[in-house]
């Protein structure tokens, strides 16, 4: 995403709080805490992201006998330093003869670099949110990739111009259309990837402002605007 010039959208923070998803109906696989690249297993993300996600597993799932999985919904930039190193690392032991200009560009399709204080990762506003979708028997639909597949097959349109998996592409084309007509954007690179509120979705869906802006620390955020309203929730 580092190749997406969705930084120089203005903010206008709604405030709208950040929530545990383990309040919530949904399978959750924190993949980058069972990978050692997050230090807590705690899955947080903005509060009309869980509920558009509950409303849609209702009306669109449930009675398919599925539910959403969550891979990865806000993470530090601590974090999102973590994913660009492992990225990087791999990709240059992958390919010795690209320079260090090459790999900025491809590393940066996937993975946006988290050390620009004026770029702030979409996934650090707790307005990105990573996802498939499970069977009742806890399967994973056949979205044509596993998770952080970092390569031309995890793009939305790859199955669209070849028959290597129609299933995949019936799934992927079933999954984006219940998610943009409940005010999602979508990263045409990356399939699980949706965003809501941020400054990669105001660029992706053609809004002129963003909603939501960095998260720091869920629980210090929360608090921060508790105060502002003069109320306190319990977390």
């Amino acid at each position: 995403m580092t190749n997406l010039a969705f930084e120089i959208i203005p903010i206008e923070e709604n405030k709208d709080p950040m929530v545990n998803l383990k309040h919530y109906p949904f399978v959750l696989a924190p993949m980058y805490y069972e990978w050692d690249l997050s230090d807590s297993p705690n899955l947080w993300v903005r509060k009309t992201i869980a509920d558009k996600l509950v409303q849609i597993q209702k009306d669109h799932l449930e009675p398919l006998g599925r539910k959403f999985k969550i891979w990865d919904p806000w993470r530090s930039r601590v974090v999102q330093n973590n994913i660009y190193q492992k990225f990087w690392d791999e990709l240059s032991e992958e390919h010795p003869e690209w320079d260090e200009e090459r790999l900025i560009h491809e590393v940066g399709i996937f993975v946006t670099k988290a050390d620009n204080p004026r770029r702030i990762p979409p996934h650090a506003t707790g307005g990105s949110i990573d996802l498939t979708v499970v069977e009742a028997d806890g399967s994973e639909m056949d979205f044509g990739t596993v998770f952080d597949h970092f390569g031309p097959e995890a793009a939305i349109g790859y199955f669209e111009n070849n028959n290597e998996n129609n299933i995949a592409r019936d799934n992927q084309r079933w999954l984006h259309k219940i998610m943009t007509e409940n005010g999602f954007g979508v990263y045409e690179d990356e399939w699980w990837h949706f965003d809501f509120g941020n400054q990669l979705w105001a660029l992706t869906t053609g809004k002129d402002i963003a909603l939501f802006g960095e998260v720091v620390d869920p629980i210090q955020f929360n608090n921060s605007h508790d105060m502002d309203r003069g109320i306190k929730h319990a977390l």
